[in-house]
């Protein structure tokens, strides 16, 4: 048994600690230390400045409003502004540099998984669609972001002002210090209490915003059937069931956050209050100014905003987290194997050994496959659908390989030539080809710098000139050609792997939504233009069958048949069955 890719991320999911995730967040930051180290030191002179305001405060209230001294207290009034001014402007250069660390992880992150995303094996996409791919690697990025976010990056750098704040707060008066610094441990038990909570809402609003984006995807993928079937209703049950769990776990998560910030709030204010009523009994014991006491509850935020933020890192990262894990696991799936060193290999013939494919179960879908594509040859490859034809050419494009066997072009196992190389040599037209959102031009070029006159022959070739004397080559195909019909898209194809040039073509049905005008004109070209070419065709037109070199006869993932057509029409009664099976396809 072939272990599935599924259960392996789950596994390395699983052995993934909260402490490996926490370290991969702190990578992140590595590669600016510079940038971090400026900010220390705009953080460092900010909380010096800091330090000094309470004790303005405490002269400005004392020796200016209480004492009397007008003059002094301009002054002080003045300093103190000039120190909120270089304050702000410190602040604004720490921001910027934050801002600008935060701008280039999000842009790292996006920038790997997509990278990663285009080396993904094809098996990948097989149970995936768009939406829930985009809506999974936005969600874990944004969350994964907030890691240089102010509330989360600069925890470390609030140890300076509570170091500060603790010093002003003995210095006016050790016993009410005591009382700040109790506060501690109560606002630990609370916030420990929401990070959990707030990590179990999260697993499960990633685990249902998944659901839905895959639901989504699928359903906006299928609206024509929608709409024919009438199931707009049904459709709608859906997404309301659906969309309202993760509403309601946002709803959860909202309301967790306004708990802690209102909780936060409250006990800040209460220790605020009790600072108040002993401040006041010690003035009016004549044991502390009144000065002292505002420049004591000032001193109290220094010291009770830098626990607030500490003590929330468990409760952010308890967000962040679920979110490492799975941007990690998705960055851990297996890429397109490349382990080829020759560049340059050469054209010859293909050849299948004793290839077996199976798609991570037991049951076999290629078994024993023996084929030799001869160089220039015109190989055709007919059965009935779920035969094996479309994992051959899966496997001779290298979106699969082999689970034993090998194949090779002119002796060299494909696998031991680069990746870029080897598919550099193949052109594959396909029934269901993918048009870019883009002009007819682009989709034919493809970033391939072609005259207009080649493409013109090409198109001339592929029978869609005449489509082109209503438009022109600047024609915008809308999504996936959506502006175009069947068989137009195929004559793009057609164009694209004329113009490209390649030494091995790949035919897959490619006449299957064509007149029969353009299907003579295709089939004329194995004569013509592809004349020196290796193609290989999967196809249930009959009329091809007696202009090829070969014909491959694929029963239940196995070679049946192989020859060309008069032979197996005359001896081979696999071969009659499967024309009958054609004939009724046709």
């Amino acid at each position: 048994l072939i272990v599935s890719e599924s259960i392996k991320n789950f596994l390395w999911r699983l052995r993934m600690s909260n402490r490996e995730a926490v370290r991969k967040l702190l990578a992140l930051l590595k590669d600016y230390t510079k940038i971090i180290s400026i900010i220390f030191g705009c953080l460092l002179i900010s909380t010096v400045l800091n330090l000094c305001v309470p004790l303005l405060s405490r002269r400005i209230m004392d020796d200016g409003f209480i004492g009397g001294n007008k003059e002094l207290l301009i002054k002080l009034v003045l300093c103190s502004l000039m120190v909120y001014l270089v304050i702000s402007v410190i602040d604004i250069i720490k921001e910027k540099n934050r801002i600008n660390i935060s701008a280039k992880i999000q842009y790292s992150l996006s920038e790997q998984a997509f990278s990663h995303l285009m080396k993904m094996k094809a098996s990948y996409f097989n149970n995936k669609n768009y939406a829930e791919i985009l809506n999974n690697i936005n969600v874990d990025i944004g969350n994964m972001t907030s890691i240089a976010d102010e509330g989360v990056f600069f925890v470390v750098t609030q140890a300076f002002s509570m170091t500060g704040g603790v010093i002003g707060l003995f210095i006016l008066n050790w016993r009410m210090t005591i009382l700040v610094l109790l506060f501690i441990p109560i606002k630990y038990v609370v916030m420990k209490k929401f990070a959990k909570q707030r990590k179990k809402v999260m697993d499960d609003f990633i685990n249902d915003s998944q659901k839905y984006a895959r639901w989504f995807g699928d359903t906006i993928g299928g609206v024509r059937e929608v709409k024919l079937f009438g199931i707009l209703n049904y459709k709608h049950a859906e997404f309301s069931q659906k969309q309202s769990k993760v509403v309601e776990r946002q709803k959860k998560l909202n309301i967790l956050s306004q708990w802690n910030n209102i909780i936060d709030t409250t006990l800040v204010q209460i220790l605020v209050t009790v600072i108040y009523i002993i401040g006041a009994n010690l003035v009016f014991k004549f044991q502390l100014s009144v000065g002292s006491v505002f420049a004591f509850i000032t001193y109290s935020a220094y010291v009770t905003g830098p626990i607030s933020a500490i003590l929330n890192i468990g409760y952010l990262l308890s967000g962040i987290i679920p979110s490492t894990k799975r941007y990690y696991e998705f960055m851990n799936l297996q890429e397109e194997t490349d382990k080829g060193k020759l560049i340059k290999p050469e054209f010859g013939n293909l050849k299948l050994e004793e290839v077996f494919f199976s798609y991570e179960t037991d049951k076999p879908i290629l078994t024993d496959v023996n084929i030799e594509i001869p160089k220039g040859s015109k190989t055709v490859l007919i059965g009935k659908n779920g035969s094996g034809k479309s994992t051959i050419i899966n496997l001779l494009t290298r979106m699969y390989e082999p689970t034993a066997g090998q194949i090779k072009l002119k002796g060299v196992n494909i696998f031991e030539i680069t990746l870029e190389s080897y598919r550099n040599m193949i052109s594959v037209v396909s029934q269901q080809i993918y048009l870019f959102n883009d002009t007819i031009r682009n989709n034919i070029c493809i970033y391939k710098k072609v005259s207009d006159e080649v493409i013109e022959t090409a198109c001339k070739d592929s029978g869609l000139e005449d489509f082109l004397k209503e438009v022109s080559l600047d024609y915008v195909v809308g999504q996936n050609g959506a502006m175009l019909s069947g068989g137009q898209k195929q004559k793009i194809a057609l164009a694209r792997a004329l113009v490209h040039d390649k030494p091995i073509i790949i035919f897959d049905e490619v006449t299957s939504n064509t007149d029969v005008y353009s299907e003579h004109q295709i089939n004329g070209l194995l004569h013509t233009r592809l004349k020196e070419k290796t193609v290989i065709i999967i196809t249930h037109k009959q009329e091809i069958l007696q202009d090829v070199d070969q014909i491959v006869m694929l029963k239940d993932g196995a070679v049946v048949g192989t020859g060309k057509y008069d032979d197996l029409v005359i001896n081979n009664a696999e071969f009659k069955d499967m024309l009958r099976g054609l004939k009724k396809m046709d």
